[in-house]
């Protein structure tokens, strides 16, 4: 079995029947659908499965991709763009809900247990980028 397939098959095992039935096109992809399970599959590190999800559904949302890049050409200029607390309340939300939705307690556990070590990781790494100084 190729890392594709098992990152597909232990994604699909572990997430709701509605997000299985997303990937299988059973019902419509929405934009915020597609944005929330990118971000999934890549904050639990599913490379592969990321790649398939942008290859089959990001091509359906190229206008919303194009107006979202014109919004922020328009209001962060020469800043630099990074996450703000209101997005990761977002993804922490998407997070939380993905765990809940696995199809038994035992999945739920698990996946709460690795999110809680991700996540943990993650808020480290953000802290110390805080922490450097700004280069000029």
């Amino acid at each position: 079995m190729h890392q594709k397939d098992m990152e597909r098959f232990a994604f699909l095992y572990l997430c709701g029947q509605r997000d299985r039935e997303l990937l299988a096109g059973t019902e419509r992809m929405t934009f915020e659908d597609f944005d929330r399970l990118a971000y999934i599959t890549d904050f639990l590190g599913l490379d592969q499965m990321n790649l398939e999800i942008w290859n089959q559904f990001s091509p359906q949302f190229r206008g919303q991709f194009q107006a979202i890049e014109r919004v922020l050409e328009e209001t962060c200029g020469d800043r630099e763009v990074g996450v703000y607390e209101d997005d990761l309340r977002l993804y922490d939300r998407w997070l939380v809900q993905f765990c809940a939705d696995a199809p038994d307690l035992e999945s739920q556990e698990y996946l709460a247990e690795v999110m809680d070590l991700l996540m943990e990781d993650r808020n480290e790494k953000m802290a110390g980028q805080a922490e450097e100084p700004e280069k000029e």
